[in-house]
């Protein structure tokens, strides 16, 4: 009987040890699953110096910091000039979408509401000229209502135009009621999401050349209104003149030239020559009236041509329009000088 026993405790303990050994016996395995955990992106950008002739890369800091920016409540109600030519003092909306140490300035050949000669599309922005992989910054706080490729949303002429894209909705920024959009297009990386609320000067993505696009540069627009194609202004009034180091004071000009019937000439080529006090030239601008088409006025300005970041000084604007005309006028650093004219 004991040895019966004790056999039976031989099989039993045999059992238990072969089922601790096997992972298929008196167990079941589970695999935890990933944690899919949102990440934006991290944006580590390099500027190239060249020093006794040697290229070496420096680190650039571009870490999202509070800026200053212009307050949305302002008593400021819009360009009324009683003479031909007045001054404004101008501090704008909005703040730079690409920072100090890049180029802020826009491209000149091809402004907003042209067609840069007859040689493109009918622009709705601006180009911001950079290099590929430059931060671009949030222009004002707001909300991200577009973040990504817009080949199933049509933002532009058609899907895909604007590549990697992201859209910023700005509430009661010159007025209660009416949203602003500021449009960045072209991105190589978009660093946002939708629904995000960001921050002006916010890091939101890297300059790019996705969609229609030639060569790395940021396009930006202003839609006011509507998030729609046919609602965009000109978004350098929506900037105050640059005051950085390296730059001279600078002013923005624009104005309204109306033909005999009180209707916006289109594409009138304009002359503008900063003169010394000897009435020498020392540079010239060379403007035209916005083209026909779906662009608009800034809804404070109700302007037909701008010419943005120009040093502060004198100036003579001139134009053939049935007769020669022409202008003399001085612009203060951090003004809006503004000209209107009547053709008769």
């Amino acid at each position: 009987m004991r040895r019966s026993l004790l056999l039976v405790w031989m099989i039993l303990l045999v059992v238990l040890a072969l089922g601790a050994c096997s992972p298929d016996v008196g167990r079941v395995e589970t695999t935890p699953q990933p944690t899919l955990t949102p990440t934006k992106i991290t944006i580590t950008v390099e500027r190239v110096t060249e020093q006794g002739g040697e290229r070496t890369l420096q680190p650039v800091n571009v870490s999202p910091t509070p800026q200053e920016t212009p307050s949305p409540e302002r008593e400021f109600t819009g360009v009324n000039c009683d003479d031909t030519f007045c001054l404004v003092p101008w501090a704008g909306w909005l703040v730079r979408p690409i920072g100090e140490g890049f180029r802020q300035v826009s491209d000149r050949s091809y402004p907003y509401a042209s067609t840069g000669g007859g040689e493109y599309d009918l622009h709705h922005g601006v180009e911001l000229l950079n290099s590929f992989g430059t931060p671009v910054l949030a222009a004002q706080d707001g909300e991200v209502v577009v973040a990504g490729m817009d080949d199933v949303t049509k933002l532009g002429p058609y899907n895909g135009f604007y590549g990697h894209v992201v859209v910023l909705r700005h509430q009661g920024l010159i007025s209660d009621g009416v949203d602003v959009y500021s449009l960045y297009a072209h991105l190589s990386e978009v660093g946002v999401d939708v629904g995000d609320r960001v921050l002006a000067g916010e890091v939101i993505g890297k300059v790019g050349a996705s969609g229609a696009a030639f060569g790395s540069h940021l396009h930006f627009e202003v839609r006011v209104g509507q998030n729609d194609y046919a609602s965009t202004v000109n978004p350098m009034l929506w900037f105050p003149p640059l005051d950085e180091a390296g730059h001279p004071e600078m002013a923005l000009l624009a104005g309204l030239v109306l033909d005999r019937n009180g209707s916006p000439m289109v594409n009138l080529p304009l002359t503008l020559e900063k003169i010394t006090p000897t009435g020498a030239v020392e540079a010239y601008f060379y403007p035209t009236t916005y083209d026909a088409g779906p662009v608009n006025p800034h809804p404070l300005a109700g302007e037909n041509f701008v010419v943005p970041d120009i040093p502060a000084g004198d100036y003579r604007l001139a134009f053939i329009a049935g007769r020669f005309h022409e202008y003399f006028f001085s612009l203060e650093p951090g003004t809006l000088g503004f000209i209107k004219v009547q053709l008769d």
